[in-house]
């Protein structure tokens, strides 16, 4: 038999035994998972469904913005997931306790990699299941699609996913191999790369002007920008047009662009696996010696100065612990290249935000941009709490017991971790938001009203990521996926999305009467104060209520 058969059969085993320990374990622990991902998985699903029935309403355009959406919604999944892939796949290889006995033990090369990087795509898989699935049934619902249409959606959906995997293995496998020995030209090349496309930006934005967003030359100006996720080379444009033309009682033409999809992901998953023969131990050499020559690491350096400056106020216990995690944070590649990446993203929505033409619209539409802008923000916040601020006990393992060995009190930990989280969160959301309402031409109350959402909302996430992961520690495991997909992970993330829904909510809803003229003078200001009482009222319950707790059993805690 096999190696990586073995393998598998091995993991599916413990995953069988992991949802045994679930399932007979604490009935709350099961009712409270059960009903959130059920509950999320219904909330995609009806917005997938007003999204479909809207775009029925048009129809002389509706195949049209089918064609175009679908073929950019699953171009931003391949990349995404081969991103997110590469991040995987780079810390699974080399960063992982199972890969070292693995790697010591008489295995091929080849088998090592290839059961590493698939490993990779379960981790990954989730979000395409948690999209894609709900957005096909409702589709085919919409659209009163036949029954071979969720059969071939779904066989190309799974066939793209390993296109993800394969492209993030790749980049894994050789990323070690060009930074460590090379990071003078790989540094040159990641700026003037990132030069090039800021000039290349700035260009375009320059020689344009700005169009209104719900005219004709709006949408035509839209479908213009977007039409290059729409070539004939594309992967995801084969699944895409896979997906419409089952769904148009084409399935000859369907089925073909599976196998051709399928045949592709094939020839490319046989040049992976013999890169991976060839390359991986090499690799995993050139990740463990640290390239031929060595760097001094300074304990005291700028940005470093730069960061105890501006934490002058803090007790000195305090502002090293705030410095100690500022440095775990930016020394490990898996942590700030997600962050970069989401907020990335959003900074170059927002910067864009004058192509749409929003400053000229409507305050109703300027208003209901600016609190959707808010609230992909936040939730997007709450995703890297629970991916990063969470775990970060969790993760000290073995080395925990340094801590109680330093000369301090063990809330002081805690409040560290809270600070660091809440004010690096408040810096880069904090500049988003008020970098989006400045761009849309908001007033200077409406600004400042967003701020201090923010701030309740960065308080509130740190606060419950931080006291929860205190309060369901798993001090045997050094993966954050398997920290975080805990109970104690779940439920941090369902109470984050709650504590979010109604934090943006209490907010939207004066402001939203207000630009329909049902709340104005007076009473708008009392409704609008008493809303921003309960929105700070609230930020301290999520952020007092786990601390204390957390602070309670960290103390109880015996290392």
């Amino acid at each position: 038999m096999p190696v990586f058969v073995q393998f598998a059969r091995l993991k599916f085993k413990l995953a069988l035994r992991r949802v045994q320990a679930f399932l007979t374990g604490s009935r709350l622990r099961v009712v409270v998972v059960s009903i959130a991902a059920l509950v999320f998985w219904a909330l995609m699903f009806a917005m997938f469904m007003d999204v479909f029935y809207f775009l029925a309403k048009f129809e002389g355009v509706k195949d049209i913005l089918s064609d175009y959406l679908f073929a950019f919604l699953f171009l931003a999944l391949l990349v995404m997931m081969t991103i997110s892939n590469a991040i995987i796949c780079y810390s699974s290889f080399y960063r992982n306790a199972e890969a070292e006995f693995l790697v010591a033990m008489p295995l091929r090369a080849g088998s090592i990699f290839i059961y590493k990087g698939v490993e990779s795509l379960f981790f990954s898989a989730w979000g395409m299941g948690i999209l894609v699935v709900p957005m096909i049934l409702a589709f085919g619902i919409a659209e009163h699609a036949p029954w071979y249409f969720y059969i071939l959606s779904l066989l190309l959906s799974l066939v793209m996913m390993a296109l993800p995997m394969l492209g993030g293995a790749v980049a894994g496998l050789l990323l070690p191999m060009l930074l460590p020995r090379r990071r003078g030209l790989a540094l040159a090349l990641l700026v003037g790369a990132g030069a090039c496309l800021l000039a290349a930006w700035g260009y375009s934005m320059l020689g344009q002007r700005p169009t209104a967003l719900l005219t004709e030359a709006g949408f035509k100006n839209i479908m213009d920008r977007i039409a290059f996720c729409q070539h004939w080379a594309l992967p995801s444009y084969w699944v895409s047009e896979g997906m419409l033309d089952a769904a148009r009682g084409m399935p000859r033409r369907a089925l073909f662009l599976l196998l051709l999809l399928l045949s592709n992901a094939m020839f490319l998953g046989l040049v992976v696996f013999r890169l991976g023969q060839l390359l991986y131990l090499r690799a995993w050499g050139v990740a463990h010696q640290g390239g031929r020559q060595t760097r001094k690491v300074r304990a005291d350096g700028a940005l470093d100065q730069a960061l105890a400056a501006a934490t002058f106020f803090l007790p000195a216990d305090l502002r090293w612990l705030v410095l100690k995690d500022a440095k775990t944070f930016r020394r490990d590649p898996a942590q700030w290249s997600q962050f970069l990446l989401f907020f990335g993203l959003l900074g170059l929505y927002i910067l864009n935000l004058p192509r749409f033409g929003f400053e000229g619209l409507a305050p109703y539409w300027q208003s209901l941009v600016a609190l959707l802008n808010l609230g992909a923000t936040c939730l997007t916040l709450s995703t890297l709490t629970s991916r990063f601020v969470f775990p970060q006990l969790s993760l000290e393992g073995r080395r925990i017991w340094i801590i109680g060995l330093l000369p301090m009190r063990r809330s002081t930990v805690l409040w560290g971790k809270f600070f660091f989280a809440a004010a690096g969160s408040l810096l880069v959301s904090g500049g988003l938001i008020a970098l989006s309402d400045v761009m849309l031409g908001l007033k200077q109350w409406m600004i400042a009203l967003h701020m201090v959402v923010v701030l309740c909302v960065c308080c509130g996430l740190s606060g419950l990521a931080v006291g929860l992961g205190a309060v369901y520690p798993n001090m045997r495991s050094d993966n954050p996926s398997q920290i975080v997909s805990s109970f104690g992970g779940t439920l941090n993330l369902v109470c984050s999305i709650f504590f979010i829904l109604a934090s943006v909510v209490l907010v939207a809803v004066p402001l939203h009467l207000r630009t329909t003229s049902q709340l104005v003078g007076r009473q708008f200001r009392l409704i609008t104060a008493l809303c921003v009482a309960l929105d700070l009222l609230l930020a301290a319950i999520a952020c007092v209520m786990p601390m204390t707790f957390g602070i309670r059993a960290f103390r109880r805690m015996e290392f």
